[in-house]
Formats: C-alpha cells, sequence, structure tokens
C-alpha cells in the first residue's frame, strides 16, 4: 500500500511562501578515485539545550537512486558507489553496523555508547537511527532504531523526498522511548534504561578521538580525516535540518511533518534551510552562531533544488509501512 500526501490549501501557501525566496539544498555525490577526496559538512557547534533533555530531530532527504545497491566491501568500487544491502541483525556481534552508507556520522569511536549520534543507510536504502546514550545495548553498544529485517521496511531510493523524525521522549518513571519516524509513519522504537544528558559529551565532545569531534554529514567520518582509504558514504540531497528542545507527540509529527516553519515556534533551537546557495559555511538561522563548514565540496555541494519547492511542483510520494 502506498500513501499519496496531498497539499491542503493551508500547505499550499506555506510551499508557495517556502519557495518564494532563496531555496536551496545540499548536495552530497560520490568520491573520486584514485585518492578519494570526502566533501561534507563538519558541525562542532549543536545548538544550546539540544539533547539535554527530551529532543526532536527532523531532516529531508532526497538519495541519489541513480547508484545502486550491492555489497560494499571495503577497499573495492562497491564500497564507494554502492547503496550497502548489508542487512546484519543489530547487536549480533560487534562489528553488526560496519556496513552502512553514512547520512550522519556523529560516532564516538573511542567508546560507542558514549555520545554517538548517527544515520545511516543499510539493506538497499532503508534508514536506522545509531545513538550512544550512555546504556549498554548489546554487542556493538551502540543502540539501534531502525526495522529489522530491512525488507520490513520500504527503501528511499524512490527519487522522492523524504522527512525524517528522531524523538527522544520520557518514558515510565525514568526511562527513555526512542522513536524513528519516515514521513510521518512510525517505524521503529526502541526503549533506553536511562534519561542521559548528552551535553556532557556534545559540549566539548569528551572522549571523542582527536580530529572526529562532531557530526560529520554525508561522510564517515575516519574517511573524511584520512585514518582510512574509503568507506560508503551518503549521495544525494539534505534540506530543513531542525533540532527541537521538546519531544513532539505523534499527533504532531503526522499532521505536521511537511509543514514549513516560520522560526517562532516553541522548542525550535536549530534550523538550517541552507538557504545561502554558495560558500563554505551554513548557519542555524535562529542564532547565526551554530555553524555548519562545508568542506571539500566547492560550489558542487550546493544544489538548486529545495524540499518545498519540489514537494509543490512535483508532489509528494509519502513512505508507508503496511
Amino acid at each position: 500500500m502506498t500513501i499519496v500526501k496531498t497539499c491542503s490549501f493551508a500547505f499550499l501557501i506555506g510551499c508557495l511562501w517556502a519557495g518564494s525566496g532563496k531555496a536551496q539544498s545540499l548536495s552530497f555525490f560520490a568520491n573520486n578515485q584514485p585518492q578519494p577526496v570526502y566533501e561534507y559538512g563538519l558541525q562542532v557547534m549543536l545548538p544550546t539545550g539540544f539533547g539535554e533533555a527530551e529532543f526532536t530531530f527532523e531532516a529531508w532527504i532526497l538519495p541519489d537512486s541513480s547508484f545502486p545497491v550491492g555489497p560494499a566491501v571495503p577497499g573495492t568500487e562497491g564500497q564507494r558507489l554502492n547503496w550497502s544491502d548489508a542487512d546484519n541483525e543489530p547487536y549480533s556481534s560487534n562489528d553488526w553496523w560496519f556496513e552502512g552508507n553514512f547520512l550522519l556520522d556523529g560516532h564516538n569511536n573511542a567508546v560507542f555508547e558514549s555520545g554517538t549520534f548517527s544515520l545511516q543507510f543499510y539493506g538497499g536504502g532503508r534508514l536506522r537511527w545509531l545513538f550512544g546514550d550512555g546504556s549498554i545495548a548489546g554487542q556493538g553498544q551502540v543502540r539501534s532504531i531502525g526495522a529489522f529485517p530491512a525488507v520490513s521496511t520500504p527503501s528511499l531510493l524512490d527519487n522522492q523526498w523524504h522527512q525524517v523524525t528522531l524523538v527522544r521522549r520520557w518514558s515510565g518513571d525514568d526511562q527513555a522511548q526512542l522513536e524513528l519516524w519516515i514521513d510521518g509513519v512510525l517505524v521503529d522504537s526502541q526503549i533506553s534504561p536511562v534519561r542521559t544528558d548528552m551535553r556532557q559529551w556534545w559540549d566539548v565532545w569528551t572522549g571523542f578521538p582527536e580530529n572526529q569531534e562532531g557530526w560529520f554529514w554525508g561522510v564517515e567520518k575516519q574517511a573524511a580525516i584520512g585514518l582510512l582509504e574509503q568507506y560508503e558514504d551518503y549521495k544525494g540531497l539534505l534540506d530543513e535540518v531542525r533540532l527541537w528542545s521538546s519531544a513532539k507527540s505523534a499527533t504532531e509529527i503526522i499532521t505536521g511533518f511537511a509543514a514549513p516553519v516560520s522560526g517562532n515556534e516553541e522548542g525550535l533551537i536549530g534550523h538550517y534551510p541552507f538557504a545561502e546557495g554558495q560558500g563554505t559555511t551554513t548557519v542555524n538561522t535562529l542564532s547565526g552562531g551554530d555553524v555548519i563548514d562545508l568542506l571539500n565540496g566547492g560550489g558542487m555541494i550546493w544544489s538548486a533544488q529545495d524540499v518545498f519547492g519540489g514537494l509543490f511542483q512535483d508532489g509528494f510520494e509519502a513512505f508507508s509501512v503496511d
């Protein structure tokens, strides 16, 4: 079953408003050979308050479906070009998550469970959230929120924009529920026994290896800094990243995931619309201080496409779980 989202009148106005100004997104592409140079965004400063308690993370993505699905064997051309087809069972081994294309690599490669926050494609275009909140999840130690086996959810390699929402909300007396939503549909959730203030790591990246501090967008961080010769990474567009200091309700996500924001919403502390269209930095429009540095991409890292213009002009076919 496929769910098709149609714009209401209010949403059409929102789309027109969002598309009436300067519209851009970030574009990540396949890395060149023989000496791979990785284009990526480096975000060392996260908006103040994000991760202290409950939170919501949102982003729009358009993966490039022209690249094939296949094995991502280290050192091969397939690792550089393929969308990884690996679908290892979470916690089945210490390295169960090693194969997968990083949309966002926020791994603490010294102690995986201490501050990791990553988004990774696996199983031929499926997405999972890897999160280290200090609790021990099992072998590999980093928590995985994403359906298994991969075929239980549709691939996102369909040439459509998709919206990703990650939520940490308090559950019971002292637990946290971690949720992965795509296009307003809950894909997976997991209960963590802790309510860790993530800023103990993210304020100064305590315990992270040298030169690996922060979030690396569109790339695996060790490959980006030259510790690994190559690694599978993200190929496609990224737009409208938003960070909230509160956990959105299920109703808010289902009814509002596709709506633009004004910037005045309660709890919204980070908004990256990527509207600059040029240069080597992009900023949080709500503070101006939370910068993402754009490295090694030159002008190619900018795309003239934008999610709201695309939704309004071309329609929007939503992800669904049968």
